[in-house]
C-alpha cells in the first residue's frame, strides 16, 4: 500500500483521555496505513498530556497543545494547517470507526464530489440507531437540515479554499463547513455502510444543552439564508422553535415541513 495517498486524521480534545484512547486506537487500526494523526490538545488539564506524551514517539503522530483553551473549531483549524495530508479526515475524540472506514471513504471518494461520508450508529443512552444517509447529499438537501453529520473525508485544498471552520460560530460549525463546502465543490457522497459510531451521550454538544449552542444554530441559519428558498426558511425555523423549547402544533408542522419530510416530523413529534 505504498502508493497509497497520505490521509491526515485531525482530532481536537479536552479532557476526554479515555474516551480519546478509543477513538485513538480506531484510527491506528486503520486498513488504510498512510495516514497521520493530528491531536490539538486545547489545553487539558485531566491526565490527557500525559497521555499523548506517552505516544509522542510514534512516528504517525503529531501533537499540538494548546496553551489556552481556544475551542473546537480553532483547534481543527490549527490541525489543518499542520497537516500534511491531500485528504482531511476527522474525528471527534469522543467518537470512535471501524477498521475499513477510511479504506471505504477513499475508494469512494472521485471527481465532481466535494467530500464522501458513511452510515452513523448513534449511540444515545441505551439506545443504538444506524442513520442511513441519502447515496447523494445535495446543497438543496442540506438548506433543510444537516443531513451530513459531523464528519466527512474530504481534500485538504477544499478546506482552505473555503476558509476552514468558522471559530465565530458558537456551534453548528460543521454544518456551517458542509454548506460551504457543497456549495464551493459539489455534493457530498455517502458510503451506505456504518464506518462510524457517534456517541451522543458523553458531554456531547446539542442544540437543545444550551442558549449559547441554540444561538450558534440560528447564526448559521442566518449566514445562508439567503441561499434558502421559501421551503428551506419554513421549515428551518420550524427546527429552531423546536430546539428552543418551544411548543409546535400540528398546524406548525403541516404549515413548515415539506411533503418528504412530513412522516419524519410526525415520528418525532409522537414519540420522541
Amino acid at each position: 500500500m505504498a502508493d497509497q495517498q497520505l490521509v491526515s486524521v485531525i482530532i481536537p480534545t479536552k479532557n476526554r483521555r479515555d474516551l480519546l484512547e478509543r477513538a485513538l486506537r480506531s484510527v491506528l487500526q486503520q486498513t488504510w496505513k498512510n495516514l497521520e494523526i493530528v491531536v490539538v490538545d486545547d489545553a487539558s488539564n485531566d491526565s490527557t498530556g500525559e497521555y499523548l506524551h506517552s505516544l509522542s514517539q510514534n512516528s504517525l503522530l503529531q501533537i499540538i497543545r494548546n496553551r489556552n483553551s481556544k475551542g473546537a473549531s480553532t483547534s481543527r483549524n490549527i490541525a489543518l494547517k499542520h497537516a500534511k495530508g491531500e485528504f482531511i479526515a476527522n474525528i471527534d475524540d469522543d467518537d470512535f470507526w471501524q477498521p475499513k472506514r477510511i479504506e471505504m471513504l477513499m475508494k469512494t471518494f472521485e471527481g465532481g464530489f466535494s467530500a464522501v461520508c458513511s452510515y452513523d450508529k448513534m449511540i444515545m443512552n441505551n439506545k443504538k440507531v444506524v442513520w442511513k444517509k441519502p447515496d447523494i447529499i445535495t446543497l438543496n438537501d442540506l438548506l433543510f437540515y444537516n443531513r451530513i453529520g459531523n464528519q466527512v473525508l474530504t481534500k485538504k485544498k477544499y478546506l482552505e479554499e473555503i476558509g476552514g471552520y468558522d471559530e465565530m460560530l458558537p456551534s453548528a460549525q460543521d454544518y456551517d463547513l458542509w454548506i460551504r463546502l457543497v456549495q464551493k465543490f459539489g455534493p457530498v457522497k455517502t458510503v451506505p455502510q456504518v464506518l462510524q459510531v457517534v456517541n451522543m451521550t458523553d458531554d456531547r454538544d446539542r442544540i437543545t444543552n444550551s442558549d449559547l449552542q441554540l444561538e450558534g444554530y440560528h447564526r448559521c441559519f442566518e449566514k445562508h439564508q439567503h441561499l434558502m428558498n421559501p421551503s428551506h426558511t419554513s421549515y428551518q425555523k420550524y427546527r429552531l422553535k423546536m430546539a428552543g423549547g418551544e411548543k409546535v402544533s400540528l398546524l406548525d408542522l403541516y404549515r413548515s415541513v415539506p411533503s418528504e419530510l412530513y412522516i419524519k416530523e410526525i415520528i418525532r413529534k409522537l414519540f420522541l
